[in-house]
C-alpha cells in the first residue's frame, strides 16, 4: 500500500534509447494523490451521497502516445516492451490498460446536530517524457537536439480515505452544542490497496482512535515502547465496518468481515520523512474494548482488559 502524501513526488528520473541509439527519450516519473469524490459533506442528520469516480489504467489518447513512443521512436516490437523498461527502472509494477470511467454513489448519515464528511483519494502517476534525436556530423558539445516534451497519466489501484465526523456542528443550531474533540495527530491505517487516516488522542491510559463515529481505545503498561512501535508500522486485524464503504468498494473487499493490515503513526512528508515500514514489532486486533500490553516485547500480542 502507497503511504498518503500531500503534493507531488518524483519518483524517478532515466534515459531509454533506441537499439542504434541514435534516438532516447528521458523520462521524469511523478506520483500524485488526488479527489476524486463528489459531494462528500452532510450537516444536522441530512442523509447526503459520496460520488467516487471508478477508473484504473490509462486513457485511449495515452496508449496512442505510447505506441507511438515504442514503436517509431525507439523501434520497440510495442506497448508491453517498452513498460517492462519502465517497470524495471522505477521498480513499480504499471497498468497501462486502457480503462473505462465511470461513478458510483454511497450515502452518508450525518449526527442530527453534527457533520460527516467522508474524501477520497486515488494515487496518480505521471510520466513526463522528452524525445532527443542524435545530432548527425557535430563538433558541438551538445550532441542531441531536444523535441518537445509529452505527458500521461496512469490512475493506479491505491486508494485512500480521510473520514470526518463530529457530533455537534455550530450549522446546526441544536441547543447545548458540545465541544469540538482534539487530537494529538493522525494514524494511517492500510489495508493492501486502500488505507485510511484517522486521528488519534493520547490518554493516561493509552491513545484512542477516531474513525468516524466509533471511538476505539488502546492501553499499554509502556505506552513509550508502543508509541515508537507505531513510528515504524504494527499489525493490525480491523472489523471491515469499520472502513467507509466508498473504500471497501474500491479496495474490493466489500464481502469481507475483517481486514488485516498495518497501523503507522501518520506525518505529513511535506513537514517530516515518513519512516519506511519495518518489521512488526507488536500486533494488535482493533475492537470496541480497552488493549493492554502483558510485555511490549517484539512479537508479543496486546491482550484485552478483563
Amino acid at each position: 500500500m502507497a503511504l498518503y502524501f500531500s503534493g507531488r513526488k518524483l519518483l524517478k528520473t532515466f534515459s531509454t534509447y533506441a537499439p542504434d541509439e541514435r534516438n532516447r527519450i528521458d523520462w521524469r516519473v511523478y506520483e500524485e494523490w488526488r479527489d476524486i469524490d463528489e459531494g462528500t459533506t452532510s450537516r444536522c442528520g441530512i442523509e447526503g451521497t459520496c460520488t467516487v469516480e471508478v477508473a484504473k489504467g490509462i486513457s485511449e489518447k495515452s496508449m496512442s502516445v505510447l505506441k507511438e513512443v515504442a514503436g517509431v521512436t525507439l523501434g520497440l516490437k510495442d506497448v508491453w516492451a517498452l513498460k517492462y523498461d519502465v517497470e524495471q527502472s522505477i521498480g513499480r509494477e504499471i497498468n497501462w490498460e486502457v480503462t473505462e470511467k465511470s461513478t458510483k454513489s454511497f450515502r452518508i448519515q450525518p449526527p442530527k446536530c453534527g457533520r460527516s464528511a467522508l474524501t477520497v483519494y486515488q494515487l496518480f502517476r505521471v510520466y513526463e517524457f522528452t524525445f532527443l534525436r542524435k545530432k548527425w556530423l557535430t563538433f558541438s558539445e551538445d550532441k542531441w537536439v531536444r523535441l518537445p516534451t509529452r505527458r500521461i497519466e496512469e490512475r493506479t489501484n491505491n486508494h485512500d480515505a480521510m473520514p470526518d465526523t463530529i457530533e455537534s456542528d455550530p450549522a446546526c443550531k441544536c441547543p447545548q452544542p458540545q465541544p469540538e474533540p482534539t487530537f494529538d495527530g493522525f494514524m494511517h491505517l492500510s489495508f493492501g490497496t486502500i488505507g485510511m487516516r484517522v486521528p488519534y488522542r493520547e490518554t493516561q491510559a493509552g491513545f484512542e482512535l477516531q474513525i468516524d463515529r466509533h471511538v476505539i481505545h488502546f492501553g499499554s503498561d509502556d505506552l513509550p515502547t508502543l508509541m515508537r512501535s507505531l513510528e515504524d508500522g504494527i499489525d493490525i486485524a480491523v472489523d471491515a465496518a469499520l472502513v467507509p464503504e466508498p473504500l471497501r468498494f474500491l479496495g474490493q473487499v466489500e464481502e469481507a468481515t475483517q481486514l488485516l493490515g498495518r497501523m503507522v503513526k501518520w506525518v505529513d512528508e511535506v513537514e517530516a520523512a515518513v519512516p519506511e515500514f519495518a518489521d512488526p514489532v507488536v500486533s494488535i486486533a482493533i475492537s470496541t474494548e480497552t488493549w493492554v500490553a502483558e510485555d511490549p516485547t517484539p512479537g508479543q500480542a496486546l491482550t484485552p482488559d478483563a
